[in-house]
């Protein structure tokens, strides 16, 4: 019956109805041509559209049933390689909609970070809107998006859950959409106090910050908290890496160089834990400057845990964004939407500092 599905094939549906009015049309007329009794006419006419009707109602509450039965919700995500945060999440969300049967359709972009590789599955879910139930946004490139996420929030009518970037203000919001996730103003300033703890006392101490024009929030409150607690502090701010760790890797090696002599790089902020893996990486090439730095990042994925948990590393803190709880905090609040109940329409998760010592 699933031809018959005015939704997924309206060209067949609309073949079929019009084939059969016609049918039946044509054997109405003729009996009214033959002497056939006008009661019997009418009699064998109401049972044919009666007989269609009942047809129509079964294969309407088949699909319906069918659909029911195996409800989806999609997630389209900014980036994929290499991104283990982003992979943490994925299997988190998988794991909490799977628990309540429903299926997750990743939607993975050509490149990462690409706005058109975004838009380009914003439209094809758009196109097959009624196969989900609702789904989850992974943000990115919002600032060239805006516009396209509000029309397919309109478009769409489903329930949707942006995470990781804000792409709208609260009020902006459409109807149909909320955000789950963590401040990322917060996330820098977390980063920012760590460091201030670590630092007191040091004389003039150096900071370099290694960063992405994604979620500027998190150098510049970091930045803001150096500057108000330590007052000598020196500031270099490096937004070209784009969460990569080999470009992470190069940009400190090459900030490491450009030091004097008599200079010392007391400590590395990365806005996320791949490019504090390749701050550690680079690190690993012995020079005076760098003997005592130190590493803080942001994610709290399993690797920057374990080097961390070592106490031989110089990553020492990582600001934690737990997926498993983002992921249950998302998911209720789909299901919330998708049954027509209150919802909020921001929903902001507490960090932590994960560092040596942690239990």
């Amino acid at each position: 019956m699933a031809w018959l599905d005015r939704d997924r094939t309206p060209m067949l549906f609309a073949t079929a109805t019009s084939v059969t009015g016609g049918i039946i049309t044509l054997t109405i007329g003729r009996l009214l041509l033959t002497d056939t009794p006008k009661n019997v006419v009418l009699i064998w006419a109401a049972a044919v559209f009666v007989g269609v009707a009942v047809i129509s109602w079964a294969a309407t509450y088949a699909i319906r049933r069918a659909r029911k039965g195996s409800q989806r919700a999609f997630l389209i995500i900014s980036a994929f390689d290499h991104k283990y945060y982003i992979a943490s999440f994925v299997r988190q969300l998988h794991n909490a909609l799977d628990r309540i049967n429903i299926d997750l359709v990743l939607k993975v972009p050509d490149r990462d970070y690409d706005a058109s590789a975004q838009y380009h599955h914003l439209e094809r879910t758009l196109e097959r809107r009624r196969d989900y139930i609702g789904g989850v946004i992974f943000a990115g490139e919002v600032d060239e998006l805006r516009d396209d996420l509000a029309m397919f929030c309109r478009k769409s009518r489903l329930p949707v859950v942006f995470t990781d970037l804000e792409p709208f203000t609260e009020s902006e919001y459409p109807g149909n959409s909320v955000y789950v996730g963590y401040d990322t103003a917060q996330l820098g300033e977390l980063a920012g106090q760590w460091l201030v703890k670590h630092l007191r006392g040091v004389r003039r101490p150096r900071v370099l910050i290694i960063a992405s024009r994604e979620h500027s929030a998190r150098q510049q409150e970091c930045a803001r908290v150096l500057k108000r607690e330590l007052k000598d502090v020196t500031i270099f701010i490096d937004d070209s890496c784009e969460f990569a760790r080999a470009r992470a890797y190069e940009a400190v090696l090459n900030y490491v160089k450009s030091l004097g002599s008599h200079q010392c790089l007391h400590a590395i902020f990365c806005t996320d834990d791949e490019t504090g893996l390749g701050a550690v990486d680079a690190l690993a090439i012995p020079s005076p400057a760098t003997e005592s730095t130190v590493v803080v990042g942001i994610d709290g994925i399993a690797e920057a845990k374990a080097l961390i948990d070592s106490g031989t590393s110089p990553y020492r803190a990582t600001v934690v964004q737990n997926t498993h709880q983002l992921a249950l905090s998302i998911v209720d609040l789909l299901v919330k939407m998708h049954r027509g109940r209150q919802f909020p329409r921001r929903k902001i998760l507490e960090a932590s500092i994960y560092e040596a010592g942690h239990r």
